[in-house]
């Protein structure tokens, strides 16, 4: 008996060495390939199955590498040009773009935009809620199969894991498909839930898409029983955008089922007098490079005056933490908004850490008091904004399917402006060192920052 205990300790412990050599060449900082290396040689009995659930992914099986990557097509004619390669697409002119504030006007939106379609939707979010909202959108999206809509519809396993079998199977039995996104291919398979997918996105018609911070929820209208109220923000596109909003669906599509998305043959194009100029991007944990990184240190470089950013969690990567300090030190106005109430504990901590490491540099930090601020916003100087599904955090930029909007238009940034004065004049800023629990647990936190 003993034999056998020593042997199978041995087993463990090659078979933990292995796993390690995959630990060091997947994980997504050094940081994580050390601790995943000691864990895998040290405890291989506890440290095995919990590698197969958070572990690093395949770097042989990109889902998002290369979708629809463009080589600009026209002639250099504003500064998202330079960010074209990290993209992964060409900004295009002839859009136009409608923010959206808040949950109300954004499901009223998207659901009249439902109601008109006539070939095709598209419907994709990390949560989707069975729940007053979840329901709306389940009904408006009948109605259209019904027309003869075709009807697709992508989730996160995670964060719709509590949707139920009986809102699946209500919209399967009027043919639409819905289809969970399980995590990309790894090593150890198709079982992890640290890479998810965050995306959320609408698309009518190949005309007309939606995007931005806002899941399928009544708590992104109102609250819900944990917040007094809900700030979020989302983005209504119409021109050349949509089409790569759609290309982005498409390849989760293909990578989820198998099939390509059919292509979509409109008899008359869409018509779209916009003179707004933009690109949507994505990007992800299979990414051979770290694009996700890359293009917010990207953006963050850009700001030559001003950098105004909000996010429900500030639990920036040590690249990101850089560059905005560089940006306030060489004189950018860096002011970032985070939420004064928090969904989750632990992140609220390390959101005060990383607070007075950038105010250590000159950034401002704000705390949003009349509710859970959980929009992601980037305004830079006054002609670029970013709207879309990032958060200031390691998650996002390192091991989450994100995606973002990228506009150039001084018009646009004018209309996020106002609406960023108007989240601030709500805001006092966040107070440092902090009191003792803060002082005492915000460096702890901070450890956890890539499986928040």
């Amino acid at each position: 008996m003993i034999g056998l205990v020593v042997g199978l300790q041995f087993a463990l412990i090659v078979i933990g060495i292995f796993v390690a050599r995959a630990a060091i060449t997947t994980a997504r900082t050094p940081q994580g390939a050390a601790a995943w290396v000691v864990f895998l040689i040290s405890f291989p009995l506890l440290a095995l199955p919990a590698f197969a659930l958070f572990g690093g992914v395949s770097r042989l099986t990109s889902r998002t590498d290369g979708y629809n990557v463009q080589a600009p097509a026209e002639p250099a004619q504003g500064r998202l040009e330079s960010l074209a390669s990290l993209a992964a697409n060409s900004p295009a002119d002839g859009n136009s773009a409608t923010l959206l504030v808040d949950g109300q006007v954004t499901f009223e939106a998207i659901f009249a935009a439902i109601d008109a379609a006539e070939h095709e939707i598209l419907v994709q979010y990390y949560i989707i809620r069975s729940d007053a909202v979840g329901d709306g959108l389940k009904e408006h999206l009948i109605q259209a199969a019904r027309r003869g809509v075709k009807v697709r519809v992508l989730c996160d396993k995670i964060g719709s894991l509590f949707l139920g079998e009986r809102y699946v199977r209500a919209l399967q039995t009027e043919g639409i498909e819905i289809r969970g996104i399980p995590g990309p291919h790894r090593a150890l398979g198709r079982i992890g839930v640290n890479f998810r997918n965050h995306r959320k996105a609408v698309v009518v018609d190949g005309s007309i898409g939606f995007t931005g911070g806002i899941n399928v929820g009544q708590e992104y209208i109102d609250g819900g029983k944990k917040f007094r109220s809900w700030r979020d923000t989302h983005l209504r596109i119409k021109g050349p955008m949509v089409r790569q909003l759609r290309d982005i669906f498409a390849f989760d599509w293909k990578a989820v089922t198998g099939d390509r998305l059919p292509s979509l043959h409109l008899e008359t194009p869409p018509d779209c007098p916009g003179r707004v100029r933009g690109l949507v991007t994505g990007f992800g944990p299979t990414d051979h490079l770290e694009r996700g990184s890359l293009l917010l240190c990207g953006l963050v470089n850009l700001a030559r005056h001003r950098l105004w950013l909000t996010t429900p969690y500030l639990i920036p990567h040590t690249d990101l933490l850089t560059v905005l300090q560089l940006a306030s030190m060489r004189g950018v106005d860096v002011r970032i908004l985070i939420p004064g109430p928090s969904d989750n504990v632990i992140a609220w901590y390390a959101s005060r850490h990383a607070a007075r490491i950038l105010a250590e540099a000159g950034v401002r930090v704000f705390v949003y008091e009349p509710g859970f601020m959980h929009s992601k916003v980037m305004l830079i100087d006054d002609d670029i904004a970013s709207i879309g599904t990032v958060n200031l955090d390691i998650r996002s930029a390192l091991l989450n399917f994100e995606e973002t909007a990228l506009i150039e238009d001084q018009a646009f940034a004018a209309d996020v402006a106002a609406m960023l004065e108007e989240d601030f004049s709500k805001s006092e800023p966040v107070a440092l060192p902090g009191p003792w629990h803060v002082r005492l647990l915000a460096p702890v936190a901070r450890l956890f920052g890539p499986v928040l």
